[in-house]
């Protein structure tokens, strides 16, 4: 590498984009809007944001064992519940403590306590947001019916003259532990055996995943819109200008190296897209950029990023092509993304980088890292360096063609 041919290189970069006044006023504009992020959408406001993507998006029913009453729930899941609701049987000393949980998680779990010489005790732990009980009325309105429906059921096969369910999707109200005590009554004069219908006892904790900030994952789409700009939208359409206008084939008769050519735009694309994410971030939170977390997701990011918009460059012969090669990939991505997340398909998504990256940037900007985003960065880290390794690969066989 000799260094006045990098810097001969990355002037050029620099000259044309600023003759991009396209680029420039579409940065421009994505600034002004974090600047109107900051100074129009206060940190209070973040809690009302919630209502439009909702408090809970996830709730986990954690068991401590495949008991009658968890299969009865995990097969009476309504529809519009199914990808919501995740159920797993864990270890029995996690009950009643407080698992892990992402943004927008809630947590319900539940055992079964005997004690000699005294009825059995269903313990259900409820772990909502911090401060808001009510973001998961609507898993516990699932949770409790079908509680309801599951020990009924239970009953039956000792007493099956238990009176039928009472119609909980009517109008009419019931309170938990009235209908839990009717159920109790009912069971004896049915003639079930003694502690068929276990005590209830409800702990709830308010130590769950936070409730998604709206306005961080609105700043977080912005950061991440920045560095997609720059390398995945900048890169290959400008790359191809140059193609077009026969511009890179004449640095490829210069004294310049392949390398050097592809380590230019390796340092300009990727600078000029920290940059622009950087002083978004900064705007609309300036202590993050003292994180070494943000840092390195960006990086991340940036990096996968990069070698995506480089590998469509390689394979586009026209600015037409590489803008819509670009629309493809973004398209594409996202709807398997979409497939999987409401599926529940695995570890697919691990394998895109706009799975890790709008996850560890969202956890740096509303400052809630947890150890499991650092895996995501170390996903996002490792398919950059197969990204770069790639687009490499592909530029030196077909990059001039």
């Amino acid at each position: 590498m000799r260094w006045y041919i990098l810097r001969a290189l990355l002037q050029k970069e620099f000259a044309r984009h600023l003759a991009n006044r396209g680029g420039i006023a579409l940065a421009l504009l994505l600034i002004a809007a974090a600047v109107l992020l900051s100074v129009f959408a206060p940190q209070e406001a973040a809690a009302a944001g919630t209502s439009m993507v909702g408090g809970v998006h996830h709730c986990y029913v954690d068991a401590d064992r495949a008991t009658p009453l968890f299969k009865h729930l995990q097969e009476n899941v309504p529809a519009d519940l199914k990808t919501q609701l995740v159920f797993r049987v864990t270890d029995p000393a996690r009950i009643g403590t407080l698992i892990e949980a992402q943004p927008g998680t809630g947590s319900i779990q539940m055992t079964v306590r005997y004690e000699p010489g005294k009825p059995p005790v269903l313990d259900v732990y409820i772990w909502h947001p911090d401060g808001q009980p009510e973001a998961m009325a609507v898993y516990e309105t699932w949770f409790w019916k079908e509680t309801r429906r599951g020990l009924a059921a239970s009953v039956r096969k000792t007493a099956p003259n238990l009176p039928p369910d009472p119609k909980f999707d009517s109008d009419a109200p019931w309170e938990l532990m009235d209908a839990h005590a009717h159920l109790k009554e009912q069971a004896v004069a049915a003639g079930a055996p003694a502690g068929a219908v276990p005590e209830l006892a409800v702990h709830r904790k308010g130590l769950a995943g936070p409730v998604l900030d709206f306005r961080a994952a609105i700043a977080t789409g912005m950061v991440v819109f920045a560095l997609y700009f720059a390398c995945v939208y900048l890169l290959p359409t400008l790359n191809c200008e140059e193609r077009e206008r026969g511009v890179l084939l004449a640095q490829a008769l210069t004294p310049a190296s392949p390398a050097e050519l592809l380590a230019a735009k390796f340092l300009f694309y990727p600078a000029f897209g920290l940059g622009l994410a950087a002083t978004l971030a900064a705007i609309y939170k300036p202590e993050v950029l003292s994180s070494l977390f943000f840092w390195l997701s960006l990086m991340a990011v940036g990096g996968g990023f990069l070698g995506i918009g480089m590998t469509i460059a390689a394979w586009a012969k026209t600015q037409r092509a590489a803008f819509l090669g670009g629309m493809c990939y973004l398209l594409s991505v996202s709807m398997v993304l979409l497939i999987c997340s409401t599926n529940g398909i695995p570890f697919l998504s691990n394998l895109a980088v706009e799975y890790h990256g709008p996850r560890i940037l969202h956890a740096a900007l509303s400052g809630t890292v947890q150890n499991h985003h650092w895996l995501n960065l170390l996903g996002a880290l490792g398919l950059a360096t197969a990204w770069l390794f790639a687009a490499g690969w592909v530029f030196r066989r077909r990059g001039w063609q």
